[in-house]
This record gives C-alpha cells, structure tokens and sequence, in this order.
C-alpha cells in the first residue's frame, strides 16, 4: 500500500496509460532507494545472469517475487535493505527488481497505479483493515525495455501466499512471466484510478512516510498475512477467510483482538 495520494476534480476509472519510450541512461541509473551499485545487489544479480537480456529479466523476476515475501506497511527501505530484510511491499519488490535489472545493464523503470485503497486488495480482506485505508493509494510493479519495447510484471505476491489464497481471493492469484507478455496482478478494472509507466525514478514516492493512522491496521494486517500463508488452503470463500481469521485472532492474539474489534467495520 502506497502513500496517500488526493485528486482535485472527478477521478477518471480508465486507466491513463502512458507508454514513453526508452530514453537512456534514466533507467539504468542508481538512486537513494534504487542502489543498484550496492555491493549485495550486484552479487545476487550476477547469480541471476542468464544468456540472454530476457531469460535473465525473468529469472530476476521470479527470484525477487518468492524471495521477498510480500507484507504491508513501512516501504522506506532501499533495495539493499529489503534484499537483506527477505520481505517488503509492492514498492519495495518493485524497487528490488529494478535495481537487480539495472544491475545487470537491462533498462528497467516503474509502473505506478493509482487505485481505490479500499477495494483492490481483494474480497478476502477485512473490511476493519481495508476501511482504515485511503480512498486512494499506489500500487507499484516493474516496466522492462525488452527488445525495443516495455514490458510489464508484477513481482509484488510471493508464490506462497499466492497459492495459499488466490482460490478466495482472485487478485492474489499466482503471477508467472515470461518475459514476452504482460504480467499484472489480478485486480478489478473498476479499481484501478489510473496507470502511468514507465517512471525511472521513484525515490521521492517512497520517501513519503506510512500515514500515523495505518500503523494498526498495518500491524494487524500482517498477522493476517500470516494466517493466509498457515491456513489459506483450507478456507472455503471470502467470508469463511474473514470469520476464521477473526476467530484465529481471538485466540492467539487476544489483546491484539479487542484492538481489531475497535477499527470500524464499515465507512461513514
């Protein structure tokens, strides 16, 4: 989840699609978030090097997407950090990839999606935990300049809680690439505000702190990640997710709990 983002004037719900061509060296540069010099970044791309530009795009792909497991919350972490740390956000996925990429000499940028923070999480989500977000928020993925053309993944959902709960939630549904085509999340057209890449630069974006007001939500956020990855398989739907959570949390958490019972339940 990305910072807060507001609009001036009616929020246009078809996606603006930039598609600029590559440009240089802006793409392969390295920056406060993107260290793509940093020692760590350089040793885990070359394991990562392939014969070909694509083949070694896509194995950075999948290393990045299962290596970093997905959580939400603080994204002002460079790539080396998050590289260490084994987990991160969309944002910071995002930035480990294209730091990799741009380690290995292959252009790569950002996609930044503006979308309903409430809705595009999925079904499967609590409303207590989606209701505390904004209205509007970021999500980030990867652009590739492969053979004379961007291409776009999404390395954000690791494979674990992918498989774990994409059968109750559709936008986790399990994201492979093969270097050719588009590989997006699954979200909802209806929640997607607008989609701009590729941008070469997002430090300014990733700088801007986690609003006070998601620190609870965020936090108990990630115990729910934790259960999707323990028990996903064995949920029947959506509203079996949330009622089994609920009561996972109970027990296992219980002051925790009583904090998720104070967050509103529905808008307004």
């Amino acid at each position: 989840m990305g910072p807060r983002v507001e609009y001036a004037g009616e929020a246009q719900h078809t996606p603006a699609v930039s598609t600029r061509p590559y440009n240089g060296d802006a793409f392969l540069r390295t920056t406060l978030f993107c260290d793509a010099a940093h020692p760590e970044i350089g040793r885990v791309a070359e394991t990562l090097r392939r014969t070909t530009e694509r083949d070694s795009a896509v194995a950075v792909f999948g290393y990045v997407r299962d290596a970093i497991a997905y959580e939400v919350g603080n994204w002002q972490r460079t790539a080396s950090e998050t590289l260490r740390r084994g987990r991160g956000t969309c944002t910071n996925a995002a930035n480990v990839m294209v730091a990799l990429l741009r380690s290995l000499g292959i252009p790569a940028g950002y996609g930044v999606m503006t979308v309903n923070g409430r809705e595009y999480f999925g079904p499967a989500i609590p409303r207590r935990l989606c209701n505390r977000a904004s209205e509007r928020s970021r999500h980030f993925y990867v652009c590739v300049w492969i053979d004379d053309r961007w291409v776009r993944c999404d390395p954000s959902d690791d494979a674990a809680i992918s498989l774990a709960s994409q059968h109750v939630n559709p936008q986790c549904t399990l994201i492979e690439w093969d270097g050719y085509d588009d590989a997006l999340l699954r979200l909802d057209p209806a929640h997607i505000v607008e989609d701009l890449h590729p941008l070469a630069d997002i430090d300014a974006l990733m700088a801007k702190p986690m609003r006070t007001a998601m620190r609870l939500p965020v936090h108990i956020g990630n115990y729910f990640i934790g259960f999707l990855r323990e028990h996903g398989q064995s949920l029947a739907d959506a509203e079996d997710c949330q009622f089994r959570f609920e009561k996972w949390l109970a027990r296992t958490h219980p002051v925790l709990f009583l904090a998720y019972r104070m967050l509103p339940a529905s808008v307004g």
